[in-house]
């Protein structure tokens, strides 16, 4: 395969609760919503992402795409560290990375006209054309010009989803990060999504991170899939392999094999040493004190466990 299109080396991403107590005098702690994560995106490929609620795959989006900022690690942008980039800079690298947010109403104005919103982001890009390209958008997402003069909450929901595609995909992204994408869609219309997805990366060839707890739409969409907990990458590669034999303790669990998932934990000032899932763990042993690393269990399947194959 040719180099990473992105590349993710120990990156770090720290959140603040908000104060707690009375008058707030806990004050804020910290959450490590990445924990020192590593992972790669390829060119033109779909990597899904699984793992329970805060576990960090939303942030990982953010992060790919250079909406939130890193506290520690490197962000390789075709083997360029992009992490500290800033101002016109900054942006003109943004403009080639979207993200789709679960919602599609975070990222379109409700009560203005899509054609108004359209020409807007387009000019503030800088982008010649933009009644053409705003036409060629519509069209890629099977939308007609009828729709310029409504406003978003005139249209349905799988419209919405639709608009919202056609916003990432008008400046020739070469990543887009999409967060639950069909996420409370009727089967109908999440059979349709799925083809208009596939048939516009097959046309463009942008990459897509696909954060999605549907394995079915795991199944059907991606290369390779990664599992997240904690903040930490447990488990990663070929779908098949992932999906259907999967090596870490979590993902097993995660994936229905075994005894059910405990609560979701307090990640609230958490710095773990070793492996966070280890007290959940029945393979757990001495040597789950100190962090895994990724090891290599099959051909580009990679497990960050020290007994791969446990329950």
């Amino acid at each position: 395969m040719s180099e990473a299109l992105v590349t993710l080396q120990q990156v770090v991403v720290l959140r603040h609760t908000e104060p707690s107590g009375l008058f707030g005098m806990w004050g804020k702690k910290p959450v490590r919503a990445l924990d020192g994560l590593s992972i790669t995106l390829n060119p033109g490929e779909t990597l899904g992402i699984i793992g329970g609620s805060g576990g960090g795959k939303s942030t990982l989006a953010e992060v790919v795409t250079l909406r939130r900022p890193i506290d520690r690690g490197r962000i390789l942008f075709n083997g360029k560290d992009v992490s500290k980039l800033k101002g016109d800079e900054k942006k003109r690298l943004q403009k080639r990375l979207r993200i789709i947010p679960q919602n599609p109403t975070e990222s379109l104005k409700m009560e203005e006209t899509v054609g108004k919103q359209l020409t807007e982001l387009l000019k503030r890009n800088e982008i010649p054309d933009p009644a053409g390209r705003i036409a060629k958008a519509l069209a890629q997402v099977e939308l007609d010009n009828s729709f310029l003069g409504r406003t978003p909450r005139e249209m349905s929901g799988g419209q919405q989803q639709r608009l919202a595609l056609a916003r990432a995909l008008m400046l020739n992204p070469q990543v887009i990060a999409a967060d639950e994408p069909l996420a409370g869609v009727d089967p109908r219309l999440q059979e349709e999504l799925i083809k208009l997805l596939k048939r516009l990366q097959q046309e463009q060839g942008f990459a897509l991170l696909l954060i999605s707890q549907d394995l079915r739409l795991l199944s059907r969409m991606a290369d390779r899939v990664a599992v997240l907990h904690a903040g930490h990458l447990y488990e990663v590669g070929p779908k098949a392999q992932v999906l259907g034999d999967s090596r870490h303790p979590y993902s097993r669990r995660f994936l229905g094999l075994g005894a059910p998932m405990p609560a979701e934990e307090d990640m609230v000032g958490k710095v773990y040493q070793g492996c966070p899932w280890a007290p959940h763990c029945q393979s757990a042993s001495a040597a789950c004190a100190t962090k895994p690393t990724l090891v290599e269990v099959g051909s580009g399947h990679q497990v960050a466990c020290h007994h791969p194959g446990g329950v």
